[in-house]
C-alpha cells in the first residue's frame, strides 16, 4: 500500500508540474505577443511560430498525464488538489520542481542560432560602422542590408543620430524590424544640463542628494528613451570622484563617498529598469582603482557595485583602467580575467551582462589589434564588445579563435545566454 501510495503521489506531482509548465509557457507566448512592438512584430511572430510546436507538445504531455491519472484512479480528483499554491513565490522565484519558462525560451532560440550569429550577437556597434554611412539618421535599405549581413547584438547611437523625436522613433522601429533577432538599441544619456535626445535638463548627479530626486531624474530620462524604442542606457556613472579628482567625472558622479553614492546609483538603476530600459553602470572598477588592493576596493568603490548587483542591475561596463593592485600587472580591466571573472563575477557575484568600454579607445588600440582585443575580452569573460576599432576584423578574429579552439563554443553560448536573459526580461515586464 505504501509503495502504491508513493507511486500515485509521484504521478500526481508529475502531472501538476507538467500542467504548470504548460500554463507558464502559454503566458510567456502571450506576453511576447503583447510585447511585439518592442522587438518588431515580424520578429515576434516568426519566433512564436517556431515555438508553438514545443508549447503544443508540453500541453499534450500534461493532458495525457492527467488523463492517465484519472483513468487509473477515479478518486484522485480534482486535478490540482491541495497543491493549489501560487506558481511563483513572494520573492519572484519559481518552485524547485518547475522549470523557468524563460530559460526554455532562450535555449530554444539559441538552438536555432549558428555560431556566426552568436558571435555577431556579442557586438554592440555604431550604426555608421556597419553601414559605411557618415551619419546615420534613418534606417532604410542600407541599414536592412547591414543588419542582415551583420546580425549584431546591439547598436549604440549618439547625439548626431538624433534629429527629432519622430525621426528617432521611426529609425528605432525600422531597425528592430530589420533585425532577425532581438537587438539592444542603446544611448548614453546621463542626468544633467544636457542629456540630449530631446530630454529635458535635470540636476547634475553631484547635485542630487536623495533617492527620490535621482528616481525622478532618471525615471524621466528612461520614460523618454523607452518612448523612442531605446532599451539600454549606458548610465548612471557608478564611480566616485573628489573635488580635485578626474576632471572628466566632475558633476557626473554622486560624490566622493561610496557609501553615500551606492543607494543613489541603485535608485537610478531601478528607475530606468522599471521603465524597461536596461542600465549599464559606467565604469567598473573605477578610475581610482589603480594600486588599491582588493580589500581596499571592497571597503570603498565596490560598495556601489555590491549594492547595484544586489538590486538587479542588468549590465556593468568594465573600463580600460588598470588595477595593478588587484591584477598584479598592467592589463586593462576590460581585458582582464582577474577583474571580470575573479572579482566582478566570483567575488561580487554579478551574473548579468558584462560590457567592455569602447574598444576603439586608444588605451586598447595602442597595444592590440581589433581582433586581438576582441579575443582577449571574450577570454576575460566579457559578454558585449562595445564599438571595436574595426568590427569586421574583431568579428573574424573571434570566429578564428573558435575555429582553432582558443575560444570554445560553450564560452560564446554563455555570453549569448546572459544577453538574452536581459533582452527577454525587459520584453516581458
Amino acid at each position: 500500500m505504501k509503495d502504491e501510495k508513493r507511486s500515485r503521489e509521484k504521478r500526481r506531482r508529475r502531472r501538476v508540474r507538467n500542467q504548470i509548465l504548460a500554463y507558464l509557457t502559454l503566458i510567456v507566448i502571450l506576453l511576447l505577443i503583447v510585447a511585439a512592438g518592442y522587438f518588431g512584430v515580424r520578429g515576434i511572430i516568426r519566433y512564436v511560430k517556431n515555438y508553438n510546436e514545443k508549447v503544443n507538445r508540453v500541453i499534450e504531455e500534461a493532458e495525457s498525464s492527467a488523463a492517465a491519472e484519472l483513468e487509473g484512479d477515479g478518486n484522485d480528483m480534482p486535478i490540482i488538489q491541495e497543491e493549489s499554491s501560487p506558481v511563483v513565490d513572494n520573492e519572484g522565484y519559481l518552485p524547485d520542481n518547475v522549470e523557468d519558462p524563460l530559460d526554455e525560451l532562450i535555449e530554444s532560440l539559441l538552438n536555432d542560432m549558428s555560431t556566426e550569429e552568436m558571435v555577431a550577437g556579442m557586438f554592440m556597434v555604431t550604426p555608421e560602422s556597419i553601414t559605411g554611412v557618415g551619419t546615420v539618421v534613418k534606417a532604410g535599405d542600407g541599414t536592412k542590408t547591414a543588419i542582415t549581413e551583420n546580425p549584431v547584438g546591439g547598436i549604440i547611437y549618439s547625439a548626431k543620430n538624433f534629429q527629432s523625436a519622430e525621426q528617432f522613433t521611426e529609425m528605432m522601429t525600422s531597425t528592430k524590424g530589420f533585425s532577425k533577432y532581438p537587438i539592444f538599441t542603446a544611448v548614453k544619456a546621463e542626468c544633467g544640463a544636457s542629456p540630449g535626445y530631446g530630454i529635458d535638463a535635470t540636476a547634475k548627479a553631484s547635485e542630487l542628494t536623495d533617492e527620490d530626486g535621482v528616481r525622478q531624474a532618471y525615471g524621466g530620462i528612461a520614460s523618454k528613451l523607452a518612448g523612442y524604442g531605446i532599451n539600454m542606457n549606458l548610465a548612471p556613472v557608478s564611480e566616485t570622484v573628489s573635488e580635485d579628482g578626474d576632471a572628466s567625472l566632475q558633476g557626473r558622479t554622486f560624490g566622493s563617498d561610496a557609501a553615500v553614492a551606492a543607494p543613489l546609483v541603485n535608485a537610478a538603476v531601478q528607475s530606468m529598469q522599471e521603465a524597461g530600459v536596461s542600465a549599464a553602470l559606467q565604469k567598473f572598477p573605477g578610475t581610482s582603482a589603480g594600486t588599491k588592493t582588493l580589500e581596499e576596493l571592497k571597503n570603498s568603490e565596490f560598495v556601489i557595485y555590491d549594492t547595484a548587483i544586489k538590486g538587479g542591475v542588468d549590465c556593468i561596463m568594465v573600463s580600460h583602467a588598470k588595477a595593478s593592485g588587484v591584477t598584479g600587472d598592467d592589463t586593462p580591466s576590460s581585458l582582464s580575467a582577474v577583474m571580470i571573472q575573479d572579482v566582478l563575477r566570483n567575488t561580487l557575484g554579478f551574473n548579468g551582462v558584462v560590457m567592455t568600454d569602447y574598444l576603439s579607445d586608444s588605451a586598447v588600440t595602442g597595444s592590440y589589434t581589433p581582433a586581438e582585443a576582441a579575443v582577449a575580452a571574450v577570454q576575460a569573460g566579457a559578454d558585449i564588445l562595445l564599438a571595436p576599432a574595426d568590427y569586421r576584423q574583431a568579428y573574424e578574429g573571434i570566429l578564428q579563435a573558435v575555429t582553432d579552439g582558443t575560444i570554445t563554443k560553450e564560452r560564446i553560448h554563455e555570453s549569448i545566454y546572459r544577453i538574452y536573459r536581459v533582452k527577454y526580461k525587459n520584453a516581458l515586464q
